[in-house]
């Protein structure tokens, strides 16, 4: 929230400045204020982005052999971030260091799309100081959502100040504190942990049920307002950003929920993962294992969230399979009942196997899921 607050602060002097300079330089005090910003929080990760984002760029553009040198940006990205994921901690006792690599995820899949929409031939003309506007644009930088170079460059070309853009710019930050600090901060953490305190001892059932219900809904609540301010702050620089939520608890089945939840991951992993992995095996079971265990990996890479990652894989295959079956034609005639049951029972897979991150380790996620299944 301190952070949030911090980049709001300080975007204000880049915000004016961005609408008052010439248009070839509207964007500069922004990338300076991001780099403030990071230089602040997290050198390191300034200069990961620093060193990264030029490699990047020059290696695409100045080496003869595209796919080798798309391949080895690739690399060098994922090596980056792998060590950082794995080894930041061990050598650099991560966990009272100043110096987190902030927005290393977020930053490390934009330019992988980059790099791969270059060997495609799919970006437009543009210049170093087009990248690092896009690298360095402070409103997505801390908590996504990741965002595509080509309608970032195209809002670019064509912004011009627009009252109603930077009116529904306003709303969407003021939606987004209400979700954090109303909704979020005050009943779900304040009010709903003190309901869940109050709840006599023999009612553990419902009290860990509760518990399980808190701690998915906090994490939406959250998550989906920190990127509400994202959009919003986004949308009075003139950027009309990706959205990341759509009402995900109401997803109908699990295929429907990773349409609905942080959509700009899914999306990227849809399209950078599933389809060439789809190509090389023409196999969609493992392409969709192959997607769910990169968007696990991308949250940590440890043995909890690559289960999680494996669960939804397998949930969403079973899904696949059952929506060919006879039965679920036949449960067709009556939609009502099986829409509302199939709300009922993705919510509840979900915010179950959240279970398995919520815990600090699978013991205790096993003993939560004992409680809740009445196993003794």
């Amino acid at each position: 929230m301190e952070l949030l607050l911090t980049i709001l602060g300080i975007s204000i002097p880049a915000l004016i400045l961005s609408w008052y300079l010439p248009e070839k330089w509207q964007l500069f005090p922004l990338v300076v204020t991001t780099a403030i910003f990071i230089i602040c929080v997290s050198p390191i990760s300034f200069a990961i982005l620093s060193i990264s984002g030029t490699s990047t760029f020059y290696a695409l553009k100045y080496l003869s052999s595209k796919p080798t040198s798309t391949i080895l940006v690739v690399i060098q990205l994922c090596l980056i971030f792998l060590f950082f994921k794995l080894e930041f901690n061990f050598y650099f006792n991560m966990a009272e260091s100043a110096v987190i690599p902030i927005g290393l995820s977020y930053y490390s899949f934009r330019q992988i799309h980059y790099a791969v929409e270059s060997y495609k031939n799919q970006l437009p003309r543009h210049t170093f100081t087009d990248y690092i506007n896009y690298l360095f644009f402070l409103p997505t930088i801390l908590i996504g959502p990741i965002n595509r170079f080509q309608p970032f460059l195209k809002d670019f070309n064509k912004r011009r100040w627009n009252d109603v853009l930077f009116s529904k710019g306003l709303e969407r930050i003021l939606y987004g504190f209400v979700k954090i600090v109303v909704i979020g901060n005050f009943l779900i953490s304040h009010k709903m942990s003190g309901l869940i305190a109050n709840l006599p001892a023999d009612f553990i059932w419902l009290s860990t049920y509760l518990k399980v219900f808190k701690f998915a809904a906090n994490a939406y609540i959250q998550f989906a307002g920190y990127s509400d301010v994202a959009i919003g702050l986004s949308l009075m620089f003139g950027f009309k950003i990706t959205e990341n939520f759509k009402a995900p608890f109401l997803a109908t089945n699990i295929a429907d929920f990773w349409k609905r939840w942080h959509l700009s991951l899914s999306d990227w992993c849809k399209d950078y993962v599933f389809f060439p992995f789809l190509s090389i095996t023409r196999n969609a079971l493992i392409s969709i294992i192959m997607t769910m265990l990169t968007i696990g990996i991308w949250h940590e890479i440890s043995f909890r969230y690559i289960l999680w990652g494996l669960i939804h894989a397998i949930a969403i295959n079973v899904w696949y399979r059952y929506e060919k079956s006879t039965i679920h034609k036949k449960l067709k005639k009556f939609s009502t009942i099986q829409k509302g049951l199939g709300i009922f029972i993705t919510l509840h897979f979900v915010i179950f196997s959240f279970i398995i991150v919520s815990e600090p380790n699978l013991k205790g996620s096993f003993d939560i899921f004992k409680i809740l299944f009445f196993i003794k």
